[in-house]
């Protein structure tokens, strides 16, 4: 099962609904993933165990030679949401197919 780490400035109120947004995105689409949620400064490149980083905040440059990093911002402000979870969708898929 694939892994996504919803991660914000925080880690509360805007990764959390983040989380249950993405949960019931994948849920609709029969996308089975494991979404995780968490504050920005808690997640290492060293310890990462995510196929997909959806956030809010920066994200310091060396994530993303370990994985898939995506803007997540328009999940907040719904300017672009549909294409941000498309974006997350056929990432999770491609991903499933090299396993």
């Amino acid at each position: 099962m694939k892994t996504v780490y919803v991660v914000c400035a925080t880690g509360i109120a805007t990764s959390t609904m983040l989380r249950l947004k993405v949960e019931q995105f994948l849920e609709e689409r029969g996308i089975q993933a494991r979404v995780l949620q968490y504050r920005v400064t808690e997640i290492s490149p060293e310890r990462l165990d995510a196929d997909v980083i959806l956030a809010t905040t920066d994200i310091p440059p060396e994530f993303e030679d370990k994985t898939t990093v995506i803007n997540g911002i328009s999940l907040i402000t719904g300017i672009g949401q549909s294409e941000t979870l498309e974006q997350l969708a056929q990432t999770l898929e491609e991903k499933n197919k090299g396993d």
